[in-house]
């Protein structure tokens, strides 16, 4: 699903600002074009990821590059209060503009460009900027493709994030044939993805990076993604065509797309087929089941683990909760199975409207000795109370002990 349709919205860099979540993006002018087209940048904001609204509009006519349509990838980093606005200009450079806001306005902040043609072997375009977790927040940009025998390159960043620390140096990478590098970590290991979902991971942010596969078959391309959690969730966003799945497909007029991504023990990384047509931040009282990994939001602690059917909850200890917004097409006074165990201790499990101090719609008591009496995983029924239509539920945990229950999914009954 298209999270802002009919506007060619593309190459996503997604940052968590003062609780919301911005994208930075490029901009394809109309469908219809041989080449790429593209007026300006854009900034958008939501705190739901359904719901956008357009903060800003950068023209290339407001910094140092003037009036063109080749307004290439972009990225943001916030240092010190201040916001900055990396922008490609096609294949060639890449600027900085800055704001006191995320929201803009945003002023060029060097007149000419941070990364100048010939800087680096490699073409000075399609910027990452990535902030470490080290004590001093190290700020770095990795930008360039690895076509015809190039690399990415990375620099570090001086503490006014507009000028280089280091001299830029390759990095080494898996076999990929492509630009459009996005740098984030996980779990101690630094992740480097590009086009088609490949990706690569490594103990430094200078690598070497050891490729790791593709994970999201979506269309041909997956182009230009990014990877960010928000409320405890990881999340790909990436680009595709536009109209995709014609017969026809215009590869220069695309539009945006977010689903769920999950980590393995392995540091794998795998999403949901499902997800891709549905999307992120939405679910209906009709599906078969809703898996417990696609909640919207969950309380600190709470994680996903492998188990044979995908994923399930663990870490669920008194007060946790996993969070699911806009539940459409629920009856009124509906009535849900839930998929799990407990395996040491009785768990309530409440279900409660908006959020975990919201209206108790229902809730039931859990009890260890019927998990194991009937196998691995139960299906636990809950009564609501609550009028037909769209609801947001929060699933609240109460009981004593450490993993008080295994969350799997829950499902609507229909009668």
């Amino acid at each position: 699903m298209h999270i802002i349709k009919n506007q060619g919205i593309c190459d996503p860099h997604m940052h968590i600002y003062n609780g919301r979540v911005y994208m930075f993006a490029s901009h394809d002018r109309s469908p219809g074009n041989d080449i790429y087209r593209m007026d300006d940048w854009k900034v958008f904001s939501t705190d739901d990821l359904v719901n956008w609204t357009l903060e800003y509009t950068l023209h290339p006519e407001d910094t140092f590059l003037g009036k063109c349509d080749e307004c290439y990838a972009t990225d943001s980093a916030e240092r010190n209060g201040k916001y900055y606005f990396y922008f490609s200009h096609q294949q060639k450079c890449t600027g900085v503009a800055v704001a006191d806001k995320p929201e803009g306005p945003y002023v060029d902040a060097l007149g000419k460009p941070l990364l100048p043609q010939g800087l680096a072997d490699t073409p000075s375009y399609d910027p990452c900027v990535f902030i470490d977790d080290d004590e001093a927040k190290t700020p770095y940009i990795i930008w360039g493709f690895t076509c015809f025998d190039k690399k990415y390159h990375i620099a570090r960043l001086n503490e006014d994030m507009i000028s280089l620390a280091e001299e830029p140096r390759p990095i080494e990478h898996g076999p990929f044939w492509s630009d459009a590098p996005w740098v984030w970590k996980h779990n101690g290991l630094y992740y480097l993805i590009t086009h088609r979902s490949w990706y690569s991971t490594a103990e430094s942010i200078y690598g070497p990076y050891t490729y790791r596969g593709r994970f999201c078959y979506d269309c041909n391309n997956v182009d230009h993604p990014c990877v960010f959690d928000f409320h405890n969730q990881t999340y790909f966003a990436y680009g595709v065509p536009a109209n995709y799945g014609e017969a026809e497909t215009d590869h220069f007029f695309r539009a945006t797309k977010i689903i769920y991504a999950h980590y393995k023990a392995n540091g794998e990384i795998v999403t949901d087929e499902f997800i891709e047509d549905v999307g992120v931040g939405q679910y209906d009282a009709s599906w078969k089941r809703i898996k417990g990994e696609w909640y919207f939001a969950a309380s600190d602690g709470v994680c996903k683990k492998e188990n044979g059917d995908g994923f399930e909850m663990r870490g669920i200890t008194e007060g946790a909760y996993l969070y699911y917004q806009n539940v459409h097409h629920m009856s009124e006074n509906a009535k849900l199975l839930v998929r799990g165990n407990c395996e040491h201790n009785p768990c309530t499990i409440e279900v409660r409207e908006g959020g975990a101090d919201g209206d108790l719609l229902g809730s039931y008591t859990c009890e260890p000795e019927c998990a194991i009496q009937h196998g691995d995983t139960r299906e636990f029924p809950i009564s609501l109370t609550n009028t037909e239509g769209t609801h947001s539920l929060c699933f609240v945990f109460r009981g004593e002990g450490e993993d008080l229950f295994t969350f799997e999914d829950f499902h609507f009954i229909h009668y």
